[in-house]
């Protein structure tokens, strides 16, 4: 991963060789290594850095990577990460992810970066062209979706924006819901939006899921289909 100075606080344990999220990386392994998903197209929309990038542009399961990212210090670290490492399928959407195309408020936040995202204090915000899911995936959707989504409280809205491709393809989805998010939604919101074909699941700190939804940081909005199947947890 190339190291970039100017947000280097971006990194975090990173810098000692672990994994800012291990369960997560966790989990995602379990879902790549389903014996009936394949052709794997991974979103990564918030990848900073590029933590997941880095650990599944050439997974051979995956077919495709796309991280949306906004930042320009980070946008640097995505690409020169890329080049570096010669990941041909893997790009980055130099755009914030918002409920459809549009004009918006994000603040880049100097003090912490990590903590950027939309905003609707003019005070703080700098006018941004958005995308959204349905907009951006219109085409060439006959592969597997896997999202990962961590946006700082925009979770929600960005599943409004992909509303024809989750109905169509009922992706795997994890989102952040800590709390930061919990200001800007609810989990119940979160059902109200996806539907009946979804479960919400916490995901734990050894990649397991759990249907305890308290004191939660990541959760998984999880599609009942049978090639998932195995990842539920256990009765």
């Amino acid at each position: 991963m190339y190291f970039n100075h100017k947000i280097a606080d971006n990194y975090g344990r990173l810098l000692n060789e672990n994994f800012n999220e291990p369960e997560t990386h966790i989990f995602l392994d379990k879902v790549f290594a389903l014996p009936e998903i394949n052709n794997i197209h991974f979103v990564d929309i918030g990848a900073n850095i590029g933590e997941f990038l880095i650990d599944y542009s050439n997974h051979p399961k995956i077919s495709a990577v796309s991280a949306f990212e906004p930042q320009a210090e980070q946008i640097k670290v995505l690409q020169k990460s890329i080049e570096l490492n010669d990941f041909q399928k893997t790009i980055v959407i130099p755009k914030p992810v918002a409920d459809s195309t549009k004009d918006i408020l994000f603040n880049f936040s100097s003090k912490n970066s990590t903590a950027s995202g939309i905003t609707e204090d003019k005070s703080k915000g700098t006018i941004v062209q958005s995308t959204c899911i349905d907009e951006y995936f219109k085409e060439n959707i006959d592969q597997e979706f896997v999202f990962l989504i961590d946006t700082e409280g925009a979770e929600l809205d960005i599943m409004k924006g992909g509303r024809n491709l989750i109905k169509k393809l009922n992706p795997l989805i994890i989102f952040e819901y800590n709390h930061v998010t919990r200001e800007h939604f609810t989990i119940d919101d979160v059902r109200v939006e996806l539907g009946n074909n979804y479960e919400i699941y916490k995901l734990e700190s050894k990649g397991n899921l759990s249907t305890n939804l308290k004191n939660t940081w990541n959760l998984v909005a999880f599609p009942k289909r049978k090639v998932f199947m195995p990842l539920l947890p256990k009765p």
